[in-house]
């Protein structure tokens, strides 16, 4: 993503050219990488692929990330300053991940109120989420099913 907008963004909005509003953008996209969507991947790609169920560690991992996040969002309508970037286009994406597991997300109002505004405001946004949860959701199935007859 970093490269494509450096190559053929048309302004720097989505990944700034400042050293410290760009750092603020990569340390997001960093902790998303590491952070968020690692604990996702913790603990339900074991549930995904191998048909185990997560410990509570796991879920402790998930909350501890979701609640960074959170607090990164508040007073803020953005992941890494005032305009959307790149953070944010990466991060709606690792939380509607969360919500097609039905992960509750009812007590992270700064996460709520953000991913709402980034459904509106990333164009095409909605096309490419119901392609891509879709995708995901029929690829989990599918891998269910396979687990399931091989026991």
């Amino acid at each position: 993503m970093t490269y494509l907008v450096n190559k053929y963004g048309k302004n720097d909005s989505l990944y700034p050219k400042d050293p410290k509003k760009r750092a603020v953008v990569d340390q997001r996209l960093y902790f998303d990488l590491g952070i968020l969507f690692q604990s996702f991947a913790d603990a339900y790609y074991t549930w995904f692929f191998a048909g185990i169920t997560p410990d509570k560690s796991k879920f402790d991992n998930i909350n501890n990330a979701l609640s960074f996040l959170d607090k990164f969002l508040e007073g803020e309508n953005y992941a890494a300053g005032k305009t959307l970037t790149l953070a944010d286009l990466t991060l709606v994406v690792t939380i509607s991940n969360f919500k097609l597991v039905d992960h509750d997300l009812s007590k992270y109002g700064n996460i709520l109120k953000w991913f709402a505004r980034i459904q509106t405001e990333a164009v095409k946004y909605n096309e490419i989420e119901d392609e891509g949860t879709k995708a995901l959701k029929d690829y989990v199935d599918k891998q269910r099913k396979n687990f399931l007859t091989t026991i």
